[in-house]
């Protein structure tokens, strides 16, 4: 089996050498796939990531959601304490500002912490995964920290390109599980 580093690089080539039509096909069918669960739409609280180079695109689903009255946070990534601070947002266009990494995160000044407990639904990002529902990220584990936090009821749903979902990936006791992968093929659940 790929070591984790081997694989992140790997998929990684695969996904930036995407086409941005494909991305966007790709992405229209999975976000009305979640659109369509009860998890999205019994969820007053959504935190969810900005897309960036070719993931599953969010955009307009954060849009669609803040006209909903949805409470949609998005995280900030605090690299000298290496975690997310998830932060609520209002306006797409005014409370987001571009990082040193290239993606869309809240501006410094709207950053305030909202307690993962408030949380009804976790939209997850990812490198790869596999049929057993395992993540494997970018390995700092910002996101598992955030969801070894959230409440029993909030569900864990990640989106991804099909190619993306493996048999298996390499996964160590403290990887946090997904409660469902979404693919524009598939939708893969317990």
């Amino acid at each position: 089996m790929e070591t984790k580093k081997e694989l992140r690089k790997r998929i990684l080539s695969i996904r930036n050498n995407l086409d941005k039509e494909e991305v966007s096909l790709n992405s229209k069918i999975i976000m009305d796939k979640l659109r369509n669960l009860n998890e999205y739409s019994n969820a007053e609280t959504v935190f969810i990531y900005m897309d960036f180079n070719n993931e599953v695109i969010t955009r307009d689903l954060i849009e669609e959601m803040l006209k909903e009255k949805k409470h949609v946070i998005v995280p900030y990534t605090d690299t000298i304490n290496v975690k997310l601070i998830p932060t609520e947002i209002f306006d797409i266009n005014q409370d987001l500002g571009k990082c040193s990494f290239g993606y869309y995160e809240p501006k410094k000044d709207i950053i305030k912490q909202v307690e993962t407990e408030k949380f009804d639904l976790i939209v997850v990002p990812g490198v790869a995964f596999d049929r057993s529902l395992n993540r494997l990220g970018f390995g700092k584990g910002y996101y598992d920290r955030i969801l070894s936090l959230r409440r029993n009821d909030c569900k864990a749903i990640a989106v991804a390109h099909d190619f993306q979902v493996l048999n298996e990936i390499p996964a160590e006791e403290h990887d946090v599980k997904m409660d469902m992968i979404i693919t524009e093929k598939n939708i893969y659940t317990n």
